[in-house]
């Protein structure tokens, strides 16, 4: 079994956990739900890897001919100027859908081979990939939604820097006897019920929202060898607490404070430029 503890120096953080002892700090959908930028937009995930962060979750869909869009809601209209549900439509049909903004006019729906295109070194980033089903207890639509991230990161050559989140373990299952080094993570509500399906099915590890795990639950995780992400992060407080709990990774709606108590933030110096914006 492993030791893992977290305890808190007066000036740093000493981490132990396993991910080489260091917390990945990624932005939730960029640059996160409360900041100017739309979520899931180029200029937000831009923003957010510009300043240091180690990579950013992403909402991912399937449209009807299987390309990967990065859209949180259900319904287009939520956040587009279009309508209507991904999944019955094709991407040539989408693809100049506007997100809703009153700052960010121009922005428009974007795939993953649009975001893709736009970073210099992929490989430099991990990418967590929300998955958002819409057919539910389907096995034909698992298995169509499966293959299509597996042939997505095979095509870019970043199965190393993808984790894969979902709630359905019989999902995640499908992709894993597909391929089975994805890097999956069961997300969950409930710590034992979680856990207990991360080791189950040898998934990598387990998502769950700050408010709903502790500290000794994640160092239980860690003795499984199973990763924990925390989640649901948006104030100072929150995310100093979440450091403090020692998981592996952190999803934050506030990349800038993360950043700067871990000495990554470099707002202005970043090195990331748009491809083909």
């Amino acid at each position: 079994m492993l030791n893992v503890s977290c305890v808190k120096d007066p000036a740093i953080f000493k981490l132990n956990n396993l991910n080489n002892n260091k917390i990945g700090c990624f932005g939730h959908a960029g640059m996160g739900f409360y900041s100017i930028y739309p979520i899931n937009t180029w200029v937000s995930f831009e923003s957010c890897l510009k300043r240091g962060a180690d990579g950013t979750e992403m909402d991912i869909q399937i449209t009807k001919d299987s390309v990967m869009v990065i859209i949180h809601d259900k319904f287009l209209e939520e956040s587009t100027l279009c309508s209507g549900i991904i999944g019955d439509w094709t991407w040539e049909e989408i693809k100049n859908c506007k997100i809703k903004s009153t700052i960010f006019k121009n922005e428009k729906l974007m795939s993953f081979d649009d975001f893709i295109a736009k970073i210099p070194n992929p490989k430099k980033y991990t990418f967590t990939w929300d998955c958002k089903l819409n057919t539910f207890g389907n096995t034909a639509y698992y298995k169509m939604y499966a293959r299509t991230l597996i042939n997505t990161m095979n095509k870019y050559d970043i199965g190393s820097n993808v984790f894969i989140e979902n709630p359905f373990d019989d999902f995640l299952q499908i992709i894993k006897d597909i391929k089975s080094d994805t890097k999956l993570f069961i997300l969950a509500d409930n710590f034992e019920d979680g856990l207990s399906k991360a080791k189950q099915h040898d998934f990598y590890g387990l998502s769950m929202n700050n408010k709903n795990i502790s500290s000794t639950q994640i160092k239980t995780a860690h003795d499984s060898d199973i990763r924990v992400t925390i989640y649901g992060l948006r104030w100072e407080h929150e995310n100093y607490t979440a450091i403090e709990k020692c998981p592996d990774f952190i999803q934050t709606d506030n990349i800038n404070y993360i950043l700067k108590i871990f000495g990554k933030y470099n707002k202005g110096n970043g090195l990331l430029y748009s491809v083909t914006k």
